[in-house]
C-alpha cells in the first residue's frame, strides 16, 4: 500500500496512489524528467479516472 493512503480508501483511490508513488520514484531517481513526470502523472490519472468510469458500466 501507498504511503498516506487509508487503508479504508476506494480502490481507485489505492490505484491511483500506487500509480503516483511509481511515477514519483521514477522521477526521483533520475529516469524521467520533472517534465515527463508531470505530463505522465496528468494523463495517467485521467485515464484511471476514465477506466473506472467505464467499468461501471460494463459490469
Amino acid at each position: 500500500m501507498s504511503w498516506g493512503i487509508s487503508p479504508d480508501a476506494t480502490n481507485k483511490e489505492k490505484l491511483k496512489a500506487e500509480m503516483a508513488d511509481y511515477l514519483n520514484g521514477l522521477n526521483s531517481t533520475g529516469a524521467i524528467s520533472y517534465a515527463v513526470y508531470s505530463e505522465v502523472f496528468d494523463v495517467s490519472m485521467n485515464l484511471l479516472n476514465k477506466m473506472y468510469d467505464i467499468g461501471k458500466f460494463e459490469k
